[in-house]
């Protein structure tokens, strides 16, 4: 019986190596960070849960154990450079950094040779076509002629590189796949972030960009810039499905719309009650073999999870236990979406978070500031329909931890239309947003920004705003949660 004991926890220990991944290195000159940084993403995307810190130690060494169950991509930060790792259960690899211009130096270990590699593909760095404000004026048979080709020409002397090395067939594959999603994911962001020409080019170039790809994966499990692209993919079919629509198309609610295959009220109506996330799975669940379909879904899942929009993650998380009953995610998205449930229950009797009284008939901020006065005021304009307004929330516990039990009051104006009430009563108690809260349509609130902003300027989500004990105004433009020290100066100022 001890020998049949001791072989399984020979076994259970080996098994626990295995899916272990080693990093270990030396940072030598330059400035010494206090740590680095992994991030080994969800499925796509860099989000800061997925990030651990490693310390550095004061001779400039730093050493940890992954737990990997299968090959992954991350990234390394080292003093906010970024390097992309590939990692496998089992093996190792240590990275001689030279501090002096945070570059590696060198790679060693049992996985040295497949991490030089992908290192020097340079997926983190930024193509000539961002740094060159020439392209952004160019049409597109210029474009095609003077940057795309010769894009796309790098991009297929990696391809050659990649099957000329020593790296597995594998490998091979999985890397490929990963250059070729990147090369068009690059091309997207300046198509629709820098192109300078106007919305009919943007549209040709994203056309010409993604006309022929291939979206199946031809590896799985796939990396994380194939994910993005595939991503990607549903914004490009979107984009073509209202190419060449007349404006007054776009707003007839009959107007059919391909790809998604429903009009343009069946796809409001998706909006309203389910996300526009999950109009994107509608296309995404047609477009997309199973294994791509779930691991598409999964961050689309997390990525709700990680706003804690239970609203948006719910449809999302019914239609991934339809579609994939067996799927590993399962046991971890239950007990998310059953965490921001109970966030939920608990927060209905938090008297912390105040609904302010007839918030329908309030017409000026002053007149909820006045109730608070005595307290340095801190207001927040967002929506729970924006993005980076949510993710200034992640930074919100720890505002508030700097300045407990100081007289400082929140105040948070949010803009979602008078049909979003309940999804935006929900949304503050399940993040547990203590502090004063009313809601304005995007109609309603133009008289607050008007007595915030009487010189007029850019009305963006999130703004902020300090307000001191008087109930004067003090600070337009504040600093951003996220800011940490920056805004906590701000305030104390005032108190």
């Amino acid at each position: 019986m001890k020998h049949l004991l001791l072989l399984i926890w020979l076994l259970v220990s080996a098994s626990l190596a295995f899916a272990q991944f080693k990093i270990f290195g030396d940072i030598r000159g330059g400035k010494m960070p206090d740590s680095v940084y992994i991030n080994i993403p969800f499925v796509y995307g860099y989000h800061t849960e997925n990030t651990f810190g490693i310390a550095v130690n004061k001779n400039g060494s730093f050493s940890s154990i992954i737990a990997v169950k299968n090959k992954r991509f991350g990234t390394i930060n080292i003093n906010r450079k970024m390097f992309t790792l590939l990692l496998t259960p089992g093996k190792s690899l240590y990275l001689n950094i030279k501090g002096a211009d945070t570059t590696i130096a060198g790679f060693k270990g049992s996985y040295r040779a497949e991490n030089q590699f992908v290192s020097s593909l340079g997926f983190e760095e930024v193509p000539f076509f961002f740094t060159d404000t020439t392209f952004s004026k160019l049409t597109l048979p210029q474009l095609k002629e003077q940057m795309i080709s010769r894009w796309f020409a790098m991009r297929d002397k990696n391809l050659n590189r990649v099957q000329a090395s020593d790296l597995s067939p594998f490998d091979k594959r999985l890397i490929s796949q990963e250059i070729s999603a990147n090369a068009i994911l690059k091309l997207n962001d300046f198509a629709r972030t820098t192109l300078a020409t106007g919305r009919p080019q943007v549209f040709e170039l994203v056309e010409e960009v993604y006309k022929g790809a291939e979206l199946h994966a031809n590896v799985l499990p796939a990396g994380p810039q194939y994910y993005a692209f595939a991503n990607s993919y549903i914004s490009y079919l979107e984009t073509m499905a209202i190419k060449g629509f007349p404006l007054g198309a776009l707003k007839d609610p009959k107007t059919f719309i391909k790809y998604f295959d429903i009009t343009i009220r069946e796809g409001d109506s998706i909006i309203k009650n389910k996300g526009k996330q999950y109009l994107n799975w509608t296309v995404a669940r047609k477009q997309f073999g199973k294994a791509e379909g779930e691991n598409w879904l999964a961050q689309a899942i997390e990525d709700k999870y990680l706003t804690k929009d239970l609203y948006q993650a719910k449809p999302l998380y019914t239609d991934f236990k339809r579609y994939y009953p067996q799927s590993i995610y399962l046991p971890e998205f239950e007990a998310k979406i059953n965490r921001l449930e109970k966030a939920l229950a608990e927060n209905m009797t938090n008297k912390e978070i105040v609904v302010a009284n007839d918030y329908e008939t309030i017409t000026s901020i002053y007149d909820v500031v006045k109730t608070l006065k005595g307290k340095v005021v801190y207001l927040d304009i967002w929506g729970t329909w924006c993005g980076p307004c949510k993710h200034e929330l992640k930074y919100v516990p720890e505002l508030k931890k700097h300045f407990k039990n100081k007289d400082v009051a929140y105040i948070y104006l949010d803009m979602d239309a008078d049909d979003k009430d309940s999804q935006w009563r929900d949304f503050i108690r399940i993040n547990g947003m203590t502090g004063v809260h009313l809601r304005k349509s995007s109609q309603a609130i133009q008289a607050f920004w008007n007595e915030l902003m009487p010189a007029g300027g850019t009305r963006y989500y999130p703004t902020y705003f300090i307000f001191d004990k008087q109930g004067n105004l003090v600070q337009a433009d504040a600093k951003r949660p996220s800011n940490r020290a920056e805004l906590y100066e701000q305030i104390e100022k005032y108190l």
